[in-house]
């Protein structure tokens, strides 16, 4: 038994020290499910619950920040500029919520639910209601500034060279002045749309619920070309490369070219996705509604892994919320109730101003696991911590020999350079 007892807690051990690619790093659990997608700033990840709260979640090890209560459902998926968190509501209140403590700064009150997710520029926050106008609010104090009457909106604005687009369940899409709130143009498709739309090089990508991701060029709303996917479009689109990545309620993640609309590859997930894609260092990530979180690369649309949020299908548990990537870990939210934040990486080492692997030699440690000796090499200065962010000692540049014979066995974290690694005294 006792050696039943070691071999655990070492498999345990090896967990901690050595994570992969798609293992769970950790989760927080709020009240309820978690439709609005994460948004990453200054090592905080935000994102709204409906159990009416929005959250600030440390990144580092998925401990509160703090939380700020809203009137109802936080589906709305939040946006960060200047040290505020813009959020809705289905409360009907757009939220100014001050990054460094959860206080509001201010709160506008439209006459129906925000679902749409806001988007800043220039000074002015852009948001949807679904009292069926498009809201320009200035974000210095909440004013109004003006409003464009479309019909319910449930898409999420995006500008651009200062025009927004917008989706509307009037069937359309919308091209409107930033300026003025006066309309450029609009476009109509066969069906609602709910996505949100993507504008890259001077043409909006955007799905409707006729089945169809159009690619629309954003001078004069003329259509570029369409594609027909098997089922509605309601995920978002994203492009990278030359490709457009979006996902279909026909199961489906497509990847598009953007060149003439032909495909180069889709995957098949095992339930409808209204996530949308997000692409990063050549994978894209998107959850799917057969509760997992997929991991496909750019090039072949090949599986590189994939995480499942809950393993019991018949409790209709899906990813609805959007992922999100920052310093190798991809952030998401399920119906489950949980924010997950998922490795990305082989070896774990993350830099934050470059998102890229660091080389193994240039931050190195021996033995692992350790007794009574260890050896660590930084390139810069570091120091070791406790497992609950108790400073142990402090490093300099270079090469260290320590004596850790009086340490107590446990589970110790070497930082250096915004890079970490998980240590083990045995």
């Amino acid at each position: 038994m006792r050696i039943l007892i070691i071999i655990l807690f070492l498999l345990y051990l090896n967990n901690l020290l050595f994570s992969a690619p798609g293992d769970l790093i950790w989760k927080y659990e709020t009240g309820d499910n978690i439709y609005s997608s994460p948004c990453v700033s200054d090592g905080v990840v935000y994102f709204g619950s409906d159990d009416h709260y929005l959250y600030a979640i440390n990144c580092s090890d998925g401990t509160l920040k703090w939380r700020y209560r809203t009137g109802d459902e936080v589906d709305s998926s939040p946006c960060i500029l200047d040290g505020v968190v813009y959020v809705g509501s289905d409360d009907s209140y757009l939220y100014a919520i001050n990054c460094s403590d959860g206080t509001l700064k201010w709160r506008y009150l439209t006459k129906n639910v925000i679902y749409s997710s806001p988007c800043v520029s220039d000074g002015v926050v852009y948001v949807g209601s679904q009292d069926q106008y498009l809201y320009a609010i200035n974000c210095s104090d909440g004013a109004f500034k003006w409003r464009y009457w479309t019909y319910i909106l449930t898409s999420s604005p995006c500008v651009s060279d200062g025009v927004i687009y917008i989706g509307s369940l009037s069937c359309e899409i919308y091209a409107v002045n930033s300026s003025n709130g006066k309309r450029k143009w609009r476009y109509q498709t066969s069906a609602w749309v709910n996505s949100s739309p993507c504008v890259s090089d001077g043409v909006v990508y955007i799905g409707s619920n006729d089945n169809y991701l159009y690619a629309i060029n954003c001078s004069n709303g003329t259509l570029k070309w369409r594609y027909q996917t098997g089922h509605y479009v309601y995920s978002s689109p994203c492009v990278l490369d030359g490709v457009v990545y979006v996902g279909s309620d026909d199961n489906y993640l497509y990847a598009i070219n953007i060149s003439d609309g032909t495909l180069k590859w889709r995957y098949q997930t095992g339930s409808y996705i209204s996530s949308s894609p997000c692409v990063s260092d050549g994978v894209v990530y998107v959850g799917s509604n057969d509760n997992n979180l997929y991991a496909v690369n750019c090039s072949d649309g090949s599986l590189r892994w994939r995480f499942g949020s809950i393993h019991s299908i018949e409790n209709l548990i899906g990813i609805s919320s959007s992922p999100c990537v920052s310093d190798g870990v991809v952030y998401v939210g399920s119906n489950d109730d949980n924010l997950y934040a998922i490795e990305t990486y082989k070896d774990g080492f993350r830099d934050k101003k470059t998102d890229i692997k660091i080389p193994a030699k240039s931050f190195s440690i021996s033995p692992n696991p350790f007794s009574s000796h260890l050896s660590v090499t930084l390139p810069s200065s570091g120091a070791v911590y406790s497992l609950t962010g108790q400073l142990i000692m402090k490093l300099d540049k270079g090469k260290h020999s320590i004596d850790t014979s009086k340490w107590r066995m446990g589970v110790y974290i070497v930082k250096c350079n915004n890079k970490s690694k998980r240590i083990i005294k045995m």
